[in-house]
């Protein structure tokens, strides 16, 4: 009986395991802001406010497009219209980041020993210490009312990432994750 439960629990710490998100979410709302009032959305073009006067695009064209799609089919789920940005109650922008990021790490297996013998106290020596880099990728997505250019809602999904990743599931994923909190229409 006790190998059983022992069995099971070591099933439900592998399922655990397994099911378990690298990625990171966050979310913030405006207090003041009004859901109930919005009812459609547009994407902010490439100078929304004023902002920057470079003509090069900020995002490579493919993943600017696969984080629209993304974002647009959540959206839709959530009972939001695609509308012209002189017409929409939301207006919608994005930003993708990377940061290089170290880890330290235990060597696994190793311990601190200590020792009891003939001498004046005992002897003991640290674990290794293993130092791992890795680049993490950081998408934020922006919701902006339209006639104030106040924010009112942002929300952002970081993970590890690696050139082996399908980069659309990994866009598709993010994007679901973080706008799961974001209020649904009615």
């Amino acid at each position: 009986m006790g190998g059983s439960r022992v069995a099971a629990f070591a099933g439900a710490c592998g399922l655990a395991l397994a099911c378990a998100s690298p990625v990171q979410t966050a979310h913030d709302q405006s207090p003041s802001a009004d859901f109930a009032r919005y009812e459609t959305y547009a994407w902010i073009g490439q100078d929304p406010v004023g902002g920057a006067d470079s003509s090069e695009p900020r995002v490579d064209p493919a993943l600017e497009a696969s984080i629209r799609r993304a974002v647009d089919a959540q959206l839709a789920a959530r009972g939001y219209r695609l509308v012209a940005a002189d017409t929409a109650d939301l207006l919608v922008g994005f930003e993708v980041g990377t940061e290089q990021r170290t880890t330290l790490e235990q060597v696994p297996g190793r311990t601190t020993v200590y020792t009891s013998g003939f001498s004046y106290g005992s002897w003991y020596r640290s674990a290794p210490v293993r130092t791992r880099t890795y680049t993490a990728g950081t998408l934020t997505l922006e919701f902006f009312e339209r006639g104030s250019h106040e924010a009112v809602w942002v929300g952002w999904a970081s993970r590890r990432i690696s050139s082996g990743l399908d980069r659309d599931a990994v866009i598709r994923d993010a994007v679901a994750r973080i706008l799961e909190p974001f209020p649904k229409r009615g």
